[in-house]
């Protein structure tokens, strides 16, 4: 459906070709120039982008939850080797640093869902979670 200032430029078009102004040919040349402007306006995003953003937040979801996994036993091994009379005390503490990029892990793996990379994050923090309680309960 063409809009009104479509219609509008057609009259316009079509009052200068009766008036001799320009010619039948330039005529059609002009109104089938702006029909072609006016589909190409209105076109919606393609998808692929969308799949892309999913992608990336996919994968850094699973960054996330990879840093958060790797986070706790560095720490644990640095305290062991610094202070390793302190390492009962702080010790388990310290496998709980990387909560924070694994919450944030599943939160942006929730997000990006249909990607596989989220849902290898989303259910492996799940995993660990059930691990944690289980294991400390």
């Amino acid at each position: 459906m063409e809009n009104l200032a479509n219609i509008s430029s057609e009259e316009e078009l079509l009052q200068l070709r009766n008036e001799g102004k320009i010619s039948e040919d330039e005529y059609e040349e002009l109104r089938g120039a702006m029909r072609k402007s006016t589909k190409t306006d209105f076109e919606p995003p393609p998808a692929a982008d969308k799949a892309k953003s999913k992608r990336k937040l996919g994968k850094i979801a699973f960054y996330l939850m990879l840093g958060g996994i790797v986070l706790g036993p560095v720490c644990y091994c640095i305290l062991a080797v610094i202070s390793p009379n302190n390492l009962a005390e702080h010790g388990p503490w310290l496998l709980m640093v990387g909560l924070p990029l694994e919450i944030a892990a599943f939160v942006i793996g929730v997000i990006a869902w249909p990607d596989i990379f989220a849902k290898a994050a989303v259910v492996t923090v799940s995993v660990l979670l059930v691990l944690l309680i289980v294991f400390t309960a």
